[in-house]
Parts: C-alpha cells; sequence; structure tokens
C-alpha cells in the first residue's frame, strides 16, 4: 500500500507502481522516471510535472495509482480504508460460519424496492451500475477501487448482510483499460480471499481498429484469466443483458 504524497522520480516511482494499492494526493504528489527538466534535456518535450506524473493523470489516464485524494488527510482517510479491506480478519471458517448479528448488518440507505424500476426491461437502455450497488449492500457503503479509471467497469468493497464482497459490475462496454482494472480488482479478492459478486449487463468487449491497436484481446484475456484462476467463491446476478465474448470474464 503506498501513499503518495510527494514527487516519486526514477527508481522511487516504482514502489507505488508495484505496490496493489496506490492513492496519491492531487497537484502535490507526482510520479515519474524522469522529472520535467529531463524530459526536456533529453527529448525537447516542455511538459509541466502535473501533466507528466500528476495524480488526475495518473488516476484517470494510465491507471497507475488506484485512488485520487484532495489533500494529505483525506489520503490518510483512504489509506486507513484500504487497510480496512485487507480482508486480514477474515479466515474461511469466518466466512463459512459468520459469527456477525444481526444488530451489525446495516439496511440499505435507499430503498431495494426501486431496483425493479432502475433496471426496467428495455435491455438497449443503460443501466448505472451504482444505483443497483446502493440498493443491495449493506448501509450503502461502498468503498469503490480505482473509480476514475476504466470506467465501463464498476469495482470495489462492501458488505452484504455483514458478509463482506468485492463487487465488479459491468457500466457499458469493455475497453482495454476496464479489462486490466478488473483483473487487477479480482486478483486482489483472491489474494485476501474475499468473495466476488457480479453485476453483469454487458454486449462485449469494445471491437475496432482503434481498440485491437490497444490490445483489446490481450487485455481482454487477462480478465477472462483472473476470473478463471480466482479461487474464491463468485456469484453473478444479470441485471440486463449478457451478450458477446464480455461474459467470460463477468462470471
Amino acid at each position: 500500500l503506498s501513499v503518495i504524497m510527494g514527487p516519486c522520480t526514477a527508481g522511487g516511482a516504482y514502489i507505488p507502481a508495484i505496490s496493489d494499492e496506490s492513492i496519491i494526493v492531487e497537484s502535490q504528489g507526482t510520479i515519474f522516471l524522469a522529472g520535467p527538466p529531463l524530459v526536456k534535456a533529453a527529448t525537447g518535450e516542455v511538459v509541466s510535472a502535473e501533466e507528466l506524473g500528476g495524480g488526475r493523470m495518473h488516476s484517470s489516464v494510465s491507471g497507475v495509482t488506484d485512488y485520487l485524494a484532495v489533500d494529505d488527510a483525506h489520503a490518510l482517510v483512504l489509506a486507513r480504508r484500504c487497510v480496512g479491506n485487507l480482508g486480514l480478519n477474515i479466515t474461511s471458517e469466518a466466512q463459512a460460519s459468520s459469527g456477525r448479528g444481526e444488530e451489525e448488518v446495516k439496511e440499505p440507505l435507499y430503498d431495494p424496492e426501486e431496483l425493479g424500476g432502475i433496471v426496467g426491461t428495455n435491455l438497449r437502455q443503460h443501466i448505472e451500475a451504482r444505483e443497483i450497488i446502493a440498493r443491495i449492500v449493506d448501509g450503502s457503503e461502498f468503498a469503490e477501487f480505482k473509480n476514475e479509471y476504466g470506467e465501463t467497469l464498476v469495482t470495489g468493497f462492501a458488505c452484504i448482510h455483514g458478509y463482506q464482497v468485492g463487487i465488479v459490475a459491468n457500466n457499458g462496454i469493455l475497453f482495454s483499460e476496464s479489462a486490466l482494472k478488473g483483473a487487477h480488482f479480482i486478483q486482489l479478492c483472491a489474494q485476501r480471499n474475499i468473495p466476488l459478486l457480479f453485476l453483469q449487463n454487458i454486449s462485449g468487449f469494445m471491437v475496432g481498429a482503434e481498440a485491437e491497436r490497444g490490445g483489446i484481446a490481450k487485455n481482454g484475456a487477462k480478465l477472462v484469466t483472473a476470473v478463471a484462476c480466482a479461487e474464491v467463491p463468485k456469484f453473478t446476478v444479470v441485471v440486463g443483458g449478457s451478450f458477446g465474448a464480455g461474459n467470460y470474464g463477468m462470471w
């Protein structure tokens, strides 16, 4: 777990990159192999530190970091939440026979009876995944993972009736970024022995020349492989359509 509150340059840039989860402070933390002066000297390119390796760029474009904090205090809050989602207090025995009492289970803040209206019957209509999640998880509390990267796949940790789960939900067509994000998250859950809940509404992976040049076949295979190799309980709920090869990565 890495929290980037300042510059991480050259060899220091590898530390957050190899971490399971990374948090970066916006307009303050940076990650790059070479800073703007060296980049200008080596290539002639003139670029600011924020454009080169700032928090916004790494959280939404490169995917090097997983959470974007507004300041140091927020970064520490996110770090505490990440530690809470490590699954350190979860054993196979605890998952099989949870000792949690009914009084500890929070009802969703949003009414589950509204799910019928949100999902509907028109498979051509987009279904907002977060609206579904808010109505099925305890207290409507959802610790979203990489929320600004690969936005057509929603991933994060939550509890359902007291049991911790990792949620993978479709929010559109799967692009390379979405597939890489999903594979990363699934591997985290498998590593921590956290069950997976798939909310499937998928028409498939993106197709076309640009998608192929971006490695959609290889990146999609990484998602499928992560799902196949995750030795944790998996539950799939089809909330819309399930078409194309994309459903291989959502089981």
